[in-house]
């Protein structure tokens, strides 16, 4: 079964085509993507495409997303990883 919950639409790169494959495996997939930046589409736009943006948003959220992670973990029926 494959469950897909969505705000808005926001795509990882690799994300659709590895939970399709694990979910042709038979596997179990939870996917998580941390949304760094806005997509400029429109090519009148002046606003441009920034690395640089999305490097400081994984730094300024690698301590939640280390903690979400945790957690889930933690949730897991089999897990031995205590608080």
């Amino acid at each position: 079964m494959c469950i897909i919950i969505s705000l808005s639409v926001f795509v990882g790169m690799s994300t659709c085509p590895e939970v399709v494959v694990a979910a042709h495996c038979g596997m179990q997939v939870f996917g998580m993507s941390l949304v760094t930046n806005q997509c400029v589409v429109d090519y009148n736009d002046n606003r441009t495409a920034n690395h640089e943006e999305v490097l400081e948003t994984g730094k300024e959220r690698a301590h939640d997303i280390q903690n979400f992670v945790l957690k889930i973990i933690q949730l897991m029926p089999d897990s031995s990883i205590q608080n």
